[in-house]
């Protein structure tokens, strides 16, 4: 009978507990190791902060001599993915695969905003590297073929899966690690690329190689550490979706064409019909938005029938997008909801100007550090301002008694617009609060820029013996 009892008590153990862990990964490191490279490079001189993301190809005993990373193969022709801070700057690429061969690489094309460039390797070996640099290389007349990796979906990852980094740490030769995701859509500060964020080691040496999932398929280019003092077990790989359609572009045009909307978004809501939605903060003049109607302070509650929900989101749809594609938004103007479609249009080299999130903080920062003498003093609604680049007035105090006290409305957040004028000094403001005020003391609306969300929020003035 005690038998017949531990038997039953296994079998009602929740499935979770049965589950056993992978004793190995042999197998498919075997079969996706002759897809990895060791890439080489030599310069004239040391690359600088600029141009490196990370600094983790940067070995002070190599300077001016050699700098070591990885990458892999796209194509069985031999194009290979890395990472554009490998090779910027060297006079010249040399390749090594996982059978000990070594060739000569060309720059097809590099993307500084993803840190991506695409390599091609001639078919031929070279039969001594040591030739390379001095003397025609001397080339095997039987041509060789290379094993591309497949790409997997990074957005189908989830935090916990496990993971598998490839690269050429410390220039060891290609080396294999094993962890998990552990976050996704970090931003560590390069532009608005966000990564997915992973323990398992990436060392110097490791940036430009892949990330595979358990099913063999690259979702990451490794691309960075976490170098602060105690941290350990902190890289990111750009996520294999952004690297796939970049690679794509690089090996078609020799540079990345990116979709361009010409406006500026923010998360919002709507104060007419509390619907959230992108606020648009900014708008260019140049852009087919603007031609076809669209103005800051109108809200996109959809767009190509996707709700508008994810900025990140929404940025890397229209990105991708080519030029000419057409984008259907759904928006909302003073309440009205208006179906706009919109052209997508080639990135011009100098794009619109971004008010960011993070520059709006620091911008903060700055003045509520300087002193007094700019902060102007708007009595009319009880608070202190100070004038914020572009355009806009800090708050940089608010008293308990102004309209604004209560509504969500802090210090540090920006006024962008006072009844759709764009606000760009003191005065500015005050002429639009004179105006409400001859005008029976008729409410005010403000669009409030805040670290977190841009908002529309309605101010109703009183007379000053109230």
């Amino acid at each position: 009978m005690m038998r017949v009892f531990l038997l039953s008590a296994v079998f009602l153990l929740p499935p979770v507990y049965m589950a056993r862990a992978v004793d190995s990964y042999a197998d498919m490191v075997e079969r996706l190791m002759p897809s990895v490279v060791n890439i080489s490079t030599e310069r004239n001189t040391i690359a600088t902060d600029e141009e490196t993301v990370d600094n983790m190809m940067v070995n002070p005993a190599l300077e001016g001599r050699e700098l070591l990373g990885s990458g892999f193969f796209i194509r069985d022709d031999g194009y290979i993915l890395t990472n554009n801070h490998v090779i910027n700057g060297a006079k010249k690429i040399s390749v090594i695969t996982n059978d000990d061969e070594i060739y000569e690489a060309k720059i097809v094309g590099t993307d500084k905003p993803s840190d991506l460039a695409v390599l091609k390797i001639e078919e031929n070996r070279q039969n001594n590297i040591s030739s390379v640099s001095t003397e025609k290389a001397e080339l095997d007349e039987k041509p060789a073929k290379f094993k591309p990796v497949i790409f997997g979906n990074a957005d189908d990852a989830r935090i916990g899966d496990k993971v598998l980094t490839f690269g050429n740490p410390y220039g060891l030769g290609v080396s294999v690690s094993e962890g998990i995701i552990s976050a996704k859509s970090r931003n560590i500060g390069l532009g608005e690329q966000q990564y997915l964020q992973t323990d398992a080691a990436i060392n110097q040496g490791n940036s430009g190689g892949p990330m595979f999932n358990t099913d063999g398929e690259v979702i990451g280019v490794n691309a960075a550490i976490f170098t602060a003092r105690g941290a350990s077990g902190v890289g990111f790989s750009l996520p294999s979706n952004i690297a796939n359609w970049v690679s794509g572009q690089l090996i078609t045009n020799g540079k990345v064409r990116r979709g361009w909307l010409g406006i500026t978004v923010s998360n919002g809501i709507d104060r007419y019909t509390d619907k959230p939605g992108f606020v648009i903060t900014e708008i260019s003049e140049d852009s087919s938005a603007f031609k076809e109607g669209l103005r800051a302070g109108d809200i996109i509650i959809a767009y190509n029938d996707k709700p508008a929900t994810d900025i990140a989101e929404f940025k890397r749809f229209t990105e991708t997008m080519e030029p000419g594609q057409a984008l259907r938004l759904k928006t909302l103007s003073f309440g009205e909801e208006i179906r706009n479609v919109v052209r997508i249009q080639e990135m011009p080299a100098e794009e619109l100007k971004d008010v960011t999130n993070r520059a709006l903080s620091e911008s903060s920062k700055y003045y509520h550090q300087s002193s007094d003498k700019d902060v102007f003093y708007i009595s009319e609604l009880k608070i202190a301002v100070k004038e914020a680049n572009p355009r806009g007035l800090i708050i940089t105090g608010i008293e308990s008694k102004s309209p604004l006290y209560g509504k969500g409305i802090k210090e540090g957040d920006i006024i962008l617009e006072a009844d759709r004028t764009d606000i760009f000094s003191a005065d500015n403001l005050l002429d639009n609060i004179r105006n409400a005020i001859i005008d029976d003391f008729r409410p005010i609306s403000l669009l409030i820029q805040g670290i977190d969300n841009t908002f529309y929020s309605t101010i109703e003035l009183a007379p000053e013996n109230d």
